[in-house]
Formats: C-alpha cells, sequence, structure tokens
C-alpha cells in the first residue's frame, strides 16, 4: 500500500527497483530466517544491499559498475588551460564562519595554489597576481607557489571572499553601521579573499546531480 504498485502482482511483475516508489515499503534483506534492515533507501528504490552493481546506473545508460569517465570539458582542453578545483581548511565550515574573529585571524586569505613548474612556465612567482578565465566569468587573485598540487591544476580554497556579512569576513561595517564588537579595533589583516564559485559553470554531473566544484577548466595568465 506504500507504494504506487495498484498490486501485489504488479509489484512482483515490475520488480522491486522498477515499482514505483517501493523504497517506501522496504524492511530489509531476509539472510536466513533473519531480516536485516542493512542499507536502507532514502527516496530512490535502492536495493538495501552494497551496491557493487547496480540496476538503476543501468537503466538509465550509465556502467552499472564502479567506473571512471572523463569530463566532456577535460577532452577538449586547449595547451597551458589548466583545471580549477577548491577545497576546504580546517580552521571554517563552508562559508559561514568567516565572521568569527579568532577563525578568521587564523585563516583570512586564500590564494591560489600553483605548481612550481607550472608557475615557472608561464613566468608566475610567488605572490604574483593571476588572472583565471573560465567559460563563464574571470577573477583575479594572488598565488601561492607550491609541490603539493598537481601541474595541470589551480586551486582555491572555498572560504574566502565575502562582500558582506561582517567586518572579519568583508572588512566592511554591516549595513546599519554597526562594527561588531569592541575587539574589532585590533584586527591586524585587511586581506578577505576571493570567492572562484562565481567563475564555475553550472555543470552538474549527469548521475547526482551535484555540482562538479573540481572540474572547471580556466586560463591563467599573469595579470
Amino acid at each position: 500500500t506504500k507504494t504506487k504498485a495498484k498490486s501485489k502482482a504488479e509489484a512482483v511483475s515490475n520488480g522491486y527497483t522498477k515499482t514505483g516508489a517501493a523504497f517506501k515499503g522496504y524492511v530489509g534483506q531476509k539472510i536466513g530466517n533473519d531480516v536485516y534492515r542493512a542499507f536502507p533507501p532514502d527516496a530512490v528504490n535502492k536495493s538495501g544491499k552494497f551496491e557493487i552493481y547496480s540496476d538503476l546506473l543501468k537503466d538509465k545508460g550509465f556502467s552499472p559498475l564502479p567506473s571512471w569517465e572523463e569530463a566532456p570539458e577535460h577532452k577538449k582542453m586547449k595547451s597551458g588551460e589548466m583545471i580549477l578545483t577548491t577545497y576546504k581548511v580546517a580552521v571554517h565550515s563552508h562559508s559561514r564562519s568567516q565572521n568569527c574573529q579568532w577563525q578568521t585571524e587564523i585563516y583570512h586569505d586564500n590564494p591560489a595554489w600553483i605548481n612550481p613548474k607550472t608557475a615557472a612556465e608561464k613566468g608566475i612567482k610567488n605572490g604574483d597576481t593571476v588572472r583565471l578565465k573560465s567559460s563563464v566569468g574571470e577573477m583575479v587573485t594572488k598565488v601561492k607557489i607550491t609541490e603539493e598540487i598537481h601541474p595541470q591544476a589551480i586551486a582555491i580554497s572555498h572560504h574566502m571572499g565575502h562582500w558582506e556579512y561582517g567586518v572579519f569576513a568583508s572588512g566592511k561595517k554591516a549595513a546599519t553601521g554597526h562594527a561588531a564588537i569592541p575587539d574589532v579595533k585590533y584586527k591586524w589583516w585587511t586581506e578577505t579573499g576571493t570567492r572562484p564559485n562565481w567563475i564555475m559553470p553550472n555543470a552538474p554531473e549527469p548521475i547526482g546531480g551535484h555540482l562538479r566544484w573540481m572540474d572547471t577548466v580556466v586560463k591563467v595568465t599573469k595579470a
């Protein structure tokens, strides 16, 4: 009665994964005489088992087994283009903690990471300003040269670049003129960082529909 099947016979005929809202009737996996809840599905008719092979993916035209597929934009990359990635740091929570003075004192700038080999090829030195241009926009930011990133990638952390949200996050007072707390007079930094989201196209991955934060193709030049 919880599913969209009109009868038990119809549900049996269609099978679990092809019966509308079958996940609502999920009980568990029977092993011997015992029933185990296992991996209960959410709003998708997943089997409840650890699915190495997925009939749902197969029905959608994707590989039913775990596989890797190259992002379409990467197949068309030109010489000198790079892949923009983003990441999070332990000090901050997404973009919601930048007006916390102690956290932002520790981490208040997010220069773009670039490999020394790539930097040398492009004539870029540590601390230089670079321009990143994608298919939807461009941005300017500083560079940090480090061996900790692949030569074909450039990385900018997720948290910075607020234009409002308080004086610690944006460097500006609130619209009301409120200057946060008395301790604001001890704020010694002026950096607020940059936000890479603006140049990341709305191009979700086809299976889960999530934004592909790690796939944006950019042209990087010295500004």
